[in-house]
């Protein structure tokens, strides 16, 4: 079934249910289950270490929490050492890898898309070490790339936050640095179509990276009666001040009660650990073979967080029609005909963008009513001290 033409089903659907279906609690739905449990641990592979290399502070509230829990499992199913350098820099990508192999790793994970064009190069000087990149899509006989479908969980995302709109006006806060961040946000925007028709869609956009900024992009789309704000950002901040005001939240997190225990609705997040512990136990075994890895819904490499009881009756009922159909693959996101937020048509009637295509777009789609940049150039960026750390945030 098309994703276009689930709107009549999901609107029957929740039409039927009103008066048979009595929802206690909201959060019995959702994916709950880990799809990343550790295994019994192996034989020690006693030579071999791992190092991750993040571009940000390791920290509980940001998307480091989940490389983090790779790397916990990495040492819970292998029984190998880890180790990581934060805040590394780009230009610090070279220095960050001779550090981490200076320590004895084998075996590098970059944690950012930002890396990707520096592992890439840095690999194919150093056949000595295996690299897996996040973000990319080159492939080399020592590097494997993987990358999140989070389309997938923002299209079902913004069918959640258009049935607890009551404004019908719905906001969006993003960081453009993230990876994909305008086919998140244009997923996310025709998720919200499931509900309403195209040209009833109002969906106001605002980047923002650091936490003011965030805070002022909050405020004026409150000012502008959202709602809901649905935020795309490397950490919770978002919804954290969303909770604070009142608003109705979705965001990057896999764990609501947490980043917006009064107001968040849900969330999605990246669910990788057992693709890096499979890749990496195939390095240690001498049976690698490189890839260019795409995961989501259907592979449990995106997930979405269990909808809280913030959420309206029928919430779980509609979201997971929607979401088992593209966990099947039968809702085509990105089927056109699409239109850009001018009107002007982007993808044909009957073509279907290609994952790599839906990361690489370059516009909004028909529905955004505005769009504003509050980010800025950082003044005084900080870099990397290289310090290897190990251990872990709670």
């Amino acid at each position: 079934m098309k994703a276009k033409k689930l709107f009549r089903f999901i609107k029957l659907t929740a039409a039927a249910l009103a008066a048979a279906i009595t929802f206690t609690a909201c959060s019995q739905g959702g994916d709950t289950s880990s799809g990343s449990e550790s295994s019994v641990p192996e034989e020690p592979y006693t030579t071999a270490k791992v190092g991750y290399i993040y571009d940000r502070t390791v920290a509980r509230d940001n998307i480091t929490y989940m490389f983090e829990k790779s790397r916990h499992d990495l040492e819970t199913a292998l029984e190998i050492e880890t180790c990581y350098v934060e805040n590394v820099a780009v230009s610090q990508l070279e220095d960050a890898v001779k550090a981490l192999k200076n320590e004895g790793c084998t075996i590098i994970v970059t944690a950012s898309h930002i890396f990707a064009n520096s592992v890439y190069s840095y690999a194919k000087n150093d056949k000595d070490m295996y690299f897996l990149s996040y973000g990319g899509n080159a492939t080399l006989s020592n590097l494997t790339t993987f990358s999140p479908k989070l389309y997938q969980p923002a299209f079902v995302c913004g069918t959640v936050a258009a049935w607890n709109s009551s404004s019908h006006a719905i906001g969006v806060v993003a960081d453009h640095h993230m990876f994909s961040a305008i086919g998140v946000i244009d997923a996310f925007i025709l998720g919200t179509q499931q509900i309403y028709k195209p040209d009833e869609t109002n969906v106001k956009v605002m980047y923002a990276s650091t936490p003011e900024q965030t805070q002022q992009a909050v405020a004026a789309l409150d000012a502008e009666g959202c709602d809901v704000i649905f935020s795309y950002q490397s950490d919770d901040h978002c919804m954290y001040y969303c909770d604070m005001l009142g608003i109705k939240s979705i965001g990057f997190t896999n764990d609501i009660d947490y980043s917006a225990p009064k107001y968040g609705l849900t969330g999605y997040y990246l669910n990788w650990a057992t693709f890096i512990t499979d890749t990496i136990r195939t390095c240690l075994n001498d049976n690698y073979l490189p890839e260019s890895y795409v995961g989501g819904i259907n592979e449990a490499f995106v997930k979405m967080t269990p909808y809280s009881a913030n959420c309206k009756k029928e919430t779980i009922t509609i979201a997971d029609t929607l979401y088992n159909y593209v966990k099947r693959g039968n809702a085509k996101i990105f089927e056109g005909e699409i239109r850009n937020m001018d009107g002007i048509p982007k993808v044909g009637a009957g073509a279907v963008l290609t994952d790599r295509e839906i990361f690489s777009l370059d516009y909004l789609v028909y529905g955004a009513t505005s769009l504003t940049d509050l980010t800025e150039p950082v003044a005084n960026p900080v870099y990397s001290d290289l310090t290897i750390k190990t251990e872990y945030v709670s």
